[in-house]
């Protein structure tokens, strides 16, 4: 990945890696800031999400990128070079926010419910840092006139060749907002697997527009797999879950 550097005197930020620590700072606030509990607590929780959320993250595009670090075992624990899966992130989030809460006294529920913000915010990040960098980018198209001006662009691969395609970033930008807007208009305990549905139904419509290598499962990509496998999940979870009233404070 081909992440542009900010430069701020001696330091040198990657974008892409800027915007992910942003949106998981703005989170933590706002996951603060909602809950009952004391601040400390909530952050405790956040941090080891985080933390699970990092390493699921790894194993699922190292996972998915076999060919590669199959060769290049010493890339790995390579951070540094890019690389991060969401459903990876996601599921090693929820581990870690489990196995955290548990550890404070915590209620499982009003944590996932103070923090299921995180899904547009942190995927509203990726999706702008992934059009700086290049990441998940869009198939070639042969003309920019030959498509709808909302359709395409012109944007680099991960190898930094410009070219026109898909605007995959700009999708995945939409998708957020439209996830939010699924948040504000849901309440309590169905309001994270309703995010979660909108959000992994964009990504697997995504996913046909993509040229970013994946593994294929039954002609689809790797991660639409994934993808599915969370609309799913999302669903049942809001047909089978009470909705509880929201002991957290008011958006």
């Amino acid at each position: 990945m081909l992440d542009p550097i900010l430069i701020f005197g001696a330091f040198r930020i990657p974008v892409y890696s800027l915007l992910l620590a942003a949106a998981l700072m703005m989170t933590i606030a706002a996951g603060a800031f909602r809950s009952r509990y004391r601040p400390a607590q909530v952050i405790d929780v956040a941090l080891g999400a985080i933390l699970f959320g990092l390493i699921g993250a790894r194993i699922e595009y190292v996972l998915l990128s076999w060919d590669h670090f199959g060769a290049h075992s010493d890339e790995i624990a390579r951070f540094d070079l890019g690389g991060l899966g969401w459903h990876g992130a996601l599921i090693g989030g929820w581990i870690g926010l489990t196995l955290v809460s548990r550890w404070r006294g915590l209620d499982q529920r009003e944590m996932l419910r103070c923090f299921a913000w995180a899904l547009p915010v942190i995927a509203l990040a990726a999706w702008v840092g992934c059009a700086a960098a290049g990441c998940a980018y869009g198939r070639e198209v042969d003309t920019l006139a030959n498509y709808p001006d909302w359709l395409v662009w012109e944007a680099r691969d991960v190898y930094g060749i410009l070219a026109p395609r898909y605007s995959t970033a700009r999708f995945g930008v939409i998708l957020a907002f439209v996830t939010a807007a699924v948040g504000v208009v849901t309440r309590g305990d169905r309001r994270f697997p309703a995010m979660l549905m909108i959000l992994s139904a964009g990504m697997f419509a995504i996913g046909f527009v993509r040229a970013d290598v994946s593994p294929l499962i039954a002609g689809l990509r790797a991660d639409q797999v994934l993808d599915a496998i969370f609309v799913v999940w999302a669903v049942q979870r809001i047909f089978t879950t009470e909705n509880t009233e929201v002991t957290e404070k008011s958006i």
